[in-house]
């Protein structure tokens, strides 16, 4: 399987340097209506034109893989849509229940620890380590916002990627740019969807069974010293902490005989509390570190494709960061019209 991910996605980055190479001759062309058309055609790939005439929803379940460095972590993932823009992602894991949720233009996210966490009864929502308000990646700063756009950009991008059909919300538009080589010698068409927010995926489309192979965009690096807050990285709270040194453990590094600092003591294997100073030093630390991220390519490549009550629907998305697959999502159990209201897409 990932010497097949490599295959794709080494025609993917490959596509790339031909693309820029053809951009500016097709945009001579009437792109628009060539984008329309080609998008029409795998539309037509994925499903008829009366079944997406009769979708109403979808809800497609499975897991997560996800690499951080050495580390691998495994979750459940649900993902329900409730045409024509509304959009539900849920990521469980031992750690926490995270959701990612677009109703409309509206986007809102939700952190829910899990018992062994602190979370259940009494133990709260940690908005803040989703983009909230009140922590690094709060909407108050230039790095939650960034954050916010790109969790608004992966929604958008898993209906387009799925059903070929972005969200209404979104006023997506399309521009032909080009031809360029695929995977195992194949060709693709490759086209740009801008949204109204100003995001720009770029779409590659296999020329002969007309399936969607890829979509990529680029992004500043969110992993590993590339902007995220403590404790944040992959999705949040998940990832393994980057603390400063001196600080891997309660106590580690302070001289012997030395109290901890008042606010600072708990119970042995316990996460010792930051002072306000040295919660504002790490905010302080996340957002330079935010500043001088690279942006790099964002790659998702999607194989494996199955019908499912009339649709044919990929079975594995992969993620691609600066060229290294960092996350697969295997679609397990896919429904087409199940029952979605539409206060299970509202903020609760």
């Amino acid at each position: 399987m990932l010497k097949k991910v490599n295959v794709i996605v080494a025609g993917i980055c490959a596509g790339i340097c031909m693309v820029a190479s053809l951009s500016s001759a097709a945009m001579a062309q009437d792109s628009a209506a060539k984008a329309e058309e080609i998008m029409k055609q795998a539309r037509a790939a994925v499903a008829s034109e009366s079944k997406f005439k009769s979708l109403q929803g979808l809800t497609v379940a499975g897991t997560v893989r996800q690499t951080f460095g050495d580390r691998q972590m495994e979750s459940e993932l649900e993902i329900d849509m409730l045409m024509p823009d509304k959009i539900k992602k849920t990521t469980i894991s031992t750690f926490a229940t995270v959701v990612n949720a677009l109703n409309g233009k509206e986007m809102w996210n939700d952190f829910i620890p899990s018992m062994s966490m602190g979370g259940g009864p009494g133990g709260g929502r940690g908005g803040r380590f989703m983009g909230m308000a009140g922590g690094p990646g709060g909407p108050n700063n230039p790095m939650g916002e960034y954050m916010q756009v790109q969790q608004r950009r992966e929604l958008v991008m898993v209906m387009l990627g799925i059903l070929l059909t972005p969200p209404a919300a979104s006023e997506m538009t399309f521009a032909y740019i080009g031809e360029a080589p695929g995977p195992e010698g194949s060709k693709l068409h490759v086209i740009d969807g801008k949204s109204s927010d100003g995001a720009v995926t770029r779409i590659y489309i296999d020329q002969e069974t007309k399936l969607l192979i890829g979509l990529g965009y680029k992004a500043k690096s969110m992993r590993r010293g590339g902007g995220r807050p403590p404790g944040q990285g992959g999705q949040a709270g998940q990832g393994s902490q980057q603390r400063p040194q001196g600080q891997q453990g309660q106590g580690a590094a302070r001289p012997q005989g030395q109290a901890a600092p008042q606010g600072q003591q708990g119970q042995q294997g316990q996460r010792p509390e930051m002072t306000p100073e040295e919660r504002e030093r790490r905010m302080q630390q996340a957002q330079e570190a935010f500043q001088n991220s690279p942006e790099v390519d964002y790659r998702w490549a999607f194989s494996e494709y199955r019908k499912e009550g009339g649709f044919n629907l990929p079975g594995r998305i992969t993620k691609i960061e600066g060229g290294t697959p960092n996350e697969e999502w295997e679609l397990s159990k896919i429904k087409i019209n199940p029952k979605l209201s539409a206060d299970k897409f509202m903020k609760k």
